[in-house]
């Protein structure tokens, strides 16, 4: 099998954004790739434009043409039965690859076998701005190169996926029709499976994000059909608060954060400002709020009522029996379980029971 990653593109229509991906493709990948483009019954121009791809010198194209949009997942599975790779790598054409995003993606794979899909950076994913500037970064160097953080799920924009991925776990369920929820799928069958999902931060993929289902009429409501998949598949997200006001083990609480995280939930961690992070990885849903050290408990209770206007924290921990027992007192109010001293397993278990699925 050829050192190669082939690129699968579904296309349906915009031209100008698929013709600038494209350049950018060309111009700024030095890693070996082959283009497969899933053309998803674009109009003429379009069509037109994509068939003259595999003429071209510059690029090693291959095509193929549906008569009608069959959606995201279908398209991508073509691309997949097409491919010999041993790298896929997953793009929109709403994209615009900086210099040497593929050679950092890979150097990441490579040193991490654990990883079975790599996200690159880009301006909706880990380095925020969307100005003209951030099309034109260079990959691959600076203070980020080779570093990376888990994530619960894979962003559908640019998702590089190993061969043996594909072997173990299959294609992507193309029950969810034209789109939204099947990248989130398939994370969670890849995690499942034992690889883990992460986002080289040194790589960075402009997106311009959401361009074509925009035009869609129905985009709203198919978002909640395909949501509604999903969480008949695989339950519902939940939102743990673990509230801090002394670290008295930094691995019980390191182990009890990434298990919450690497189940697809995610965990708040109210800690006392100028408390050491006691969590040993970076993962996009392992987040800090920092509270007062005086009268931190108050802090963080004030701060999680705030935080239910928006989104409520279906369970509270504190390794604090006083703290505890203040917030049970206080369910009233905040509306989470509280758990005082929790262990891991316990912990899993119950937000496997709250999830109200079986997959995990």
């Amino acid at each position: 099998m050829n050192m190669r990653c082939d690129i699968i593109m579904p296309v349906w229509n915009e031209l100008q954004a698929t013709r600038e991906c494209v350049d950018s493709l060309t111009k700024n990948t030095g890693y070996p790739y082959r283009l497969v483009i899933v053309d998803n019954g674009s109009g003429r121009e379009t069509s037109v434009y994509l068939t003259a791809l595999k003429a071209r010198a510059d690029i090693n194209a291959v095509l193929i043409r549906n008569d009608e949009n069959l959606g995201f997942a279908k398209g991508v599975n073509q691309g997949i039965a097409a491919s010999d790779a041993p790298y896929l790598c997953v793009m929109n054409n709403d994209t615009v690859a900086a210099a040497g995003w593929l050679e950092e993606m890979m150097n990441v794979m490579a040193a991490h076998p654990e990883i079975g899909i790599l996200n690159p950076s880009s301006n909706t994913s880990g380095q925020k701005g969307s100005g003209p500037a951030t099309r034109n970064r260079q990959s691959g160097s600076g203070p980020f190169c080779g570093q990376i953080q888990e994530l619960y799920r894979a962003r559908g924009f640019c998702m590089l996926i190993r061969r043996e991925v594909v072997e173990k776990v299959g294609l992507f369920d193309e029950s969810y029709g034209r789109g939204y929820f099947e990248e989130t799928d398939y994370s969670y069958r890849v995690q499942a499976a034992g690889f883990r999902i992460a986002r080289a931060k040194g790589a960075y993929v402009y997106h311009k994000e959401s361009i074509t289902f925009n035009k869609l009429a129905d985009k709203e409501e198919l978002f909640r059909c395909n949501e509604k998949i999903f969480q008949e598949k695989w339950g519902k997200r939940l939102n743990v608060g673990y509230v801090l006001n002394r670290i008295e083990s930094k691995d019980r609480i390191n182990d009890i954060a990434v298990s919450v995280a690497r189940s697809g939930h995610q965990i708040s961690i109210f800690l006392k400002k100028g408390l050491e992070w006691p969590v040993a990885i970076d993962h996009f849903d392992i987040r800090r709020v920092n509270v007062s050290p005086v009268f931190s408990g108050l802090g963080a209770f004030l701060k999680i009522l705030k935080r239910k206007k928006k989104k409520k924290l279906d369970i509270l921990l504190t390794d604090d029996p006083a703290l505890g027992g203040f917030l049970q007192k206080m369910k009233s109010m905040h509306g989470s379980d509280v758990l005082i001293n929790t262990g891991k397993e316990e912990l899993v278990r119950l937000l496997k029971d709250k999830r109200g699925n079986n997959a995990r």
